[in-house]
């Protein structure tokens, strides 16, 4: 930030920070609303890290935080005049965050299974999921833009373009080169965002366009990034998965709620279980089990958003073959990124006997 030059893009709800105590303190989150409503994003913190650095004029502007959304993702702008921290605390979150750095530059750290990155400026894109432990390190005179994307939009669009249910969980490369075919194509969905976001209607107030343009980013970002389901999502566009795979899928579908038997499944797919399981490790990255187990999980979910479940999580869990409640819930949690009890509908209640 070059003094007080520095404003968020148009479309932001904008908090102008001038005390470090209340950057790090988070007393400013009730300018940025209605956007970061959820609980979750109680669990990013700010911590200045060079507190000698001194401000050209005392009592200006310390930091600038802007808010705004698209359809389910909340977007978050970020300047700094000195090298602040941010750290996930708490629990984390489990969104996944989609960063474009325009200024300056940041070190992340604390993301499983990336025990060294690169630091990340204009050239360099970075993904990563809010798990606790996980922290950016930016520079003086730092701006950046993040994208908050629910795990659960990922999943599910996911497990449509996979033709199938997700089965180990999705983690992407957390440094990608923007100069990349695919990651350009990612670079024009955010500028039209961009857009949008600035226009005094975003998509002209049509929820079906907001809804499509979000599926227009996260299948973009499903192509252009890669991710531990990278080469499924290669095999599931090509023509070359197996018709005995899709049957036993199609019979996986259709018998969620009843006990599945192996032989059953194989029986089904016109093949016997040894070929079931090659096939499904093959073409799926999973075994026959564990796509019987993401079905039952999607099952469940469509009955929870259509509105169609009533009771308790444990009449949901046995209803969809899963015999231990609280290992439902929080396989539940793991794939979605939030818990089934909130979406439950209770049983209407009987009338008062009168006799």
């Amino acid at each position: 930030m070059n003094g007080e030059t520095a404003s968020p893009p148009q479309g932001f709800k904008a908090a102008r920070i001038g005390d470090l105590r209340e950057l790090e303190s988070g007393v400013y989150w009730p300018q940025l609303e209605p956007h970061f409503l959820a609980p979750k994003f109680k669990s990013l913190r700010y911590r200045i890290q060079d507190r000698a650095g001194t401000l050209d004029a005392p009592g200006g502007t310390v930091a600038l935080r802007g808010a705004s959304g698209v359809g389910e993702f909340d977007v978050a702008y970020i300047a700094d005049r000195l090298a602040a921290k941010l750290m996930i605390a708490n629990d984390g979150l489990p969104d996944y965050c989609l960063t474009a750095v325009r200024r300056g530059a940041l070190d992340c750290t604390g993301i499983p299974g990336a025990k060294s990155l690169p630091r990340i400026d204009e050239k360099l894109g970075l993904i990563y999921r809010g798990v606790p432990g996980t922290s950016l390190a930016a520079t003086g005179d730092h701006e950046r833009l993040a994208i908050w994307i629910p795990a659960a939009a990922l999943v599910q669009r996911l497990s449509a373009a996979l033709g199938g249910p997700v089965g180990k969980d999705l983690a992407f490369e957390p440094v990608f080169d923007w100069s990349t075919g695919p990651a350009q194509s990612l670079q024009r969905v955010l500028r039209l965002m961009a857009e949008e976001m600035a226009s005094p209607l975003p998509f002209a107030g049509n929820a079906i366009a907001s809804r499509s343009f979000s599926d227009l980013l996260v299948y973009t970002l499903l192509h252009a990034v890669p991710h531990s389901h990278s080469q499924r999502l290669l095999q599931a566009s090509s023509p070359a998965i197996p018709a005995t795979v899709k049957r036993a899928e199609a019979y996986i579908r259709a018998n969620v709620e009843a006990p599945i038997a192996l032989h059953d499944v194989a029986d089904a797919a016109g093949c016997s279980v040894r070929s079931l399981q090659q096939g499904f490790q093959r073409f799926r990255d999973m075994t026959p089990l564990e796509a019987i187990r993401r079905a039952r999980l999607e099952a469940a979910r469509q009955a929870l958003r259509s509105g169609e479940a009533r009771g308790t999580v444990t009449e949901l869990a046995l209803r969809f073959g899963f015999t231990n409640p609280g290992r439902f819930a929080r396989m539940y949690r793991a794939a979605y990124g939030e818990s089934p009890v909130g979406d439950l509908r209770l049983p209407p209640p009987r009338p008062r006997r009168t006799d």
